[in-house]
């Protein structure tokens, strides 16, 4: 009697799927949002389990993704055969001479049949992606728990709106970043962020595949560099700091297991940029070759973060065909028409001291001058040697953007991390540009403010908003210099993520803001819209099973404020202004009466590194006052350190000012702990019109990887009482 009474209710769920007029509809409105849609009132196309695909030769496996992608939507698998002449269903069709872009695709929409033209295969991969984020999830999810008792979910159909699609990239180059150095990443989860990628329409992979903490491609004529430099014997606990664990961590990718990567990436139309990170960022290397090193060692793979100063030599003819033998091995492996070689965070102090490298100066007759040293120059000789390797097997090679200090190889194409600067730089000077500025596209930044609720991350604060407000073409650049700008990318650095779910979730939804930057124009841009469209791919999320951040249908309203006291919303003037990344509104933020929190990216610390903050502020009449107050950041694994020292001054005019008060503050230890905290100074009683604070950073101590350096200081809020 219950199995009569169970089919008798799944009969009735079916039956209701099955009304046409309560059959879920296809919705256009995607990310990236298509250039136009426009829809007629033509009765829509019903997609159910007997709907074929028809494709053109060398579109199968486009095919078999639709197909794959239907059943994981809708729970059916379609058929596929090889096109027919005007056949009733979904038709992938190439067809170049109707497009004046690459990667560009249409899709018509009519009652009996849905076709996906592309200006290459690429192009009808992506109205593939198109027509797969289009699809019902939320109506058909919630049916197929309700049906899957008799597994009869090829009855559920859905209905596609009639009418025409049309779409191209904006950038020929979207890309995404992933570096399994830090903190080695799997196969099978690289081939999920693939999926990741192909989901979002990027083309570009760049597989950071060698750095300090960890060697991970097979070089089979260098076999230590997998056999020991793919394994560091202990990971620093925490910040940065002198603790350290004691498990073994690494591993590394064969080339073999590379050779499948590249095709499963390649059937998604998305290449793999391999980087091999030199002339710094080696000491993975020197822990299995240490005669490439300046000093010869020992060297150990790095256990800590940051940026060591044993770097490959320059100076070393040994060294510079052990570089050469690599990128070879690596291109044999990689079809890549890019090849990364890093040129990044290099420091110099090894190449100052080493007999080697200073022949090597004088030999190729490098001189110094008032914008490099010899040294930069040095670096030069190396990326430019090795852009000669890379050239002669017909590729180009990309840098980060240091490469530009000293002179550059003309076909080099710049990747501007430390914002868009160096960018602005490259495209004057008529090279290529990717932009990855880690102002608005460092997804290893924390999502949130509240970052006491986040998993711990390297810093910072990028939310999703600030990403989707990047705009890659600088209104510096002339139309013609801004075409050297190719293409956009965001990056994703490990130190602090040893998971992967870990690392979707500081990629996801923020993936989607990059997508929409690089296939929209600025102008074609909507946060408010773009928010609602977020929430249809959450669903696509939940349905693979990724992990993502929700901040952006929850937003945070914080209501720290201080109480009011003499300095609050008073004229407040810098002697010195602080560091551009982090200026944000100014003078005015040390008095607003909000209490700057969360990561110090933030847009409410002002950041200075070098020099002190000195401030003056107008109490626009003369007050009695006896005590200041502040708040500062610390993250001494982000080099920002506590103030070392505090001093107050009066004045009656503004000109001339008198010291009542200085105070001394000790240097936070790595046995302290990071956070916001109040500094307060007291003093005897004082009448005046004018203060003046000024507050002094430390230089980074010498147990931190950047001793010797300036450490940053990180204020807000000035109170005067």
């Amino acid at each position: 009697m219950k199995k009569s009474i169970l089919f008798l209710c799944v009969s009735a769920l079916l039956l209701s799927a099955c009304t046409k007029e309560q059959l879920p509809v296809a919705n256009y409105d995607i990310i990236p949002q298509p250039k136009e849609v426009q829809l007629n009132e033509e009765k829509p196309f019903e997609l159910d389990f007997k709907t074929l695909v028809y494709y053109e030769s060398g579109l199968q496996r486009e095919a078999q993704f639709l197909s794959e992608y239907v059943n994981d939507i809708m729970g059916y698998v379609l058929q596929m055969q090889e096109y027919q002449s005007q056949p009733d269903g979904i038709v992938l069709k190439v067809v170049p001479e109707d497009f004046d872009q690459a990667e560009a695709y249409e899709i018509n929409i009519t009652p009996k049949q849905v076709t996906i033209k592309g200006a290459d295969a690429a192009g009808v991969f992506y109205g593939i992606q198109t027509l797969r984020k289009s699809l019902p999830i939320s109506q058909l999810s919630t049916s197929n728990s309700q049906l899957t008792l008799n597994s009869k979910l090829s009855t559920l159909n859905s209905q596609l709106p009639c009418g025409t699609i049309k779409d191209y990239p904006k950038f020929a180059y979207r890309g995404m970043h992933l570096d399994p150095c830090r903190h080695f990443i799997p196969l099978d989860s690289v081939k999920v962020y693939i999926d990741m990628l192909a989901m979002h329409n990027m083309n570009q992979f760049h597989f950071h595949l060698s750095d300090d903490q960890g060697w991970r491609i097979e070089i089979k004529k260098y076999p230590e560099l997998t056999e020991i430099g793919a394994y560091r014997n202990g990971t620093v606990i925490g910040h940065n700091g002198n603790l350290y664990d004691t498990i073994r961590h690494g591993g590394f990718y064969t080339q073999d297991e590379l050779c499948d990567l590249i095709q499963y990436a390649s059937e998604r139309h998305i290449n793999i940029i391999p980087e091999i990170d030199l002339p710094g960022h080696m000491q993975a290397a020197l822990a299995c070759y240490p005669q490439l090193g300046c000093t010869g060692g020992p060297y150990e793979v790095w256990k800590r973060w940051g940026v060591s100063e044993d770097v490959l030599c320059a100076g070393n003819e040994e060294t510079m065909l052990f570089v050469e033998d690599v990128l070879n091995e690596v291109m044999d492996v990689f079809p890549s028409p890019y090849i990364h070689i890093g040129g990044d965070e290099c420091p110099k102090v090894r190449w100052e001291k080493c007999p080697k490298c200073q022949a090597k100066i004088k030999e190729l007759g490098i001189k110094k001058d008032d914008k490099f040293t010899a040294e930069d120059y040095l670096q030069s000789y190396v990326m430019n040697r090795m852009a000669k390797v890379v050239e002669a097997r017909g590729r180009r090679v990309i840098g980060w953007d240091e490469i530009l200090e000293g002179n550059v190889s003309e076909t080099a194409i710049i990747m501007s991390w430390r914002g868009t600067e160096g960018g602005i730089e490259a495209a004057r000077k008529g090279h290529d540009v990717i932009m990855a500025p880690s102002s608005h596209l460092y997804f290893d930044y924390y999502q949130s403010e509240d970052i006491a609720s986040e998993p711990m991350c390297i810093g910072g604060y990028l939310p999703v908003e600030r990403v989707y407000e990047f705009q890659p073409l600088p209104e510096e650049l002339t139309p013609e210099q801004q075409k050297h700008i190719i293409g956009v990318q965001a990056n994703i650095w490990t130190e602090y993520i040893a998971h992967f779910w870990h690392v979707q979730y500081m990629a996801l939804p923020r993936m989607e803001a990059l997508t929409e930057i690089q296939w929209n124009n600025p102008q074609e841009r909507d946060f408010g819209a773009f928010v609602e469209r977020c929430r249809h791919m959450t669903q696509l999320y939940e349905l693979y099973h990724y992990t993502y951040a929700d901040h952006i249908f929850n937003p945070q309203v914080w209501a720290d404020t201080v109480e009011a006291n003499l300095a609050t919303r008073k004229p407040i003037t810098l002697r010195q202004q602080p560091a551009e990344k982090y200026t944000y509104e100014g003078a005015s933020l040390l008095n607003d009466g909000n209490l700057g929190r969360g990561a110090y990216n933030s847009g409410r610390w002002l950041g200075f590194c070098g020099y002190p903050l000195d401030a003056i502020i107008d109490l626009e009449q003369p007050a009695e006052m006896q005590h200041v107050r502040f708040h500062a950041l610390v993250n001494k694994g982000a080099w920002i350190y506590n103030p070392s020292q505090v001093k107050v001054l009066v004045s009656d005019d503004g000109e001339t000012f008198r010291e009542v008060a200085q105070k001394d503050i000790p240097i936070s230890t790595w046995e302290d702990r990071d956070g916001i905290f109040a500094y307060e100074v007291d003093f005897e009683p004082v009448t005046a019109k004018f203060v003046e604070v000024v507050i002094s950073g430390y230089d980074l101590p010498e147990d931190h990887s950047g001793f010797g350096n300036p450490a940053w200081i990180f204020v807000d809020e000035i109170e005067v009482r």
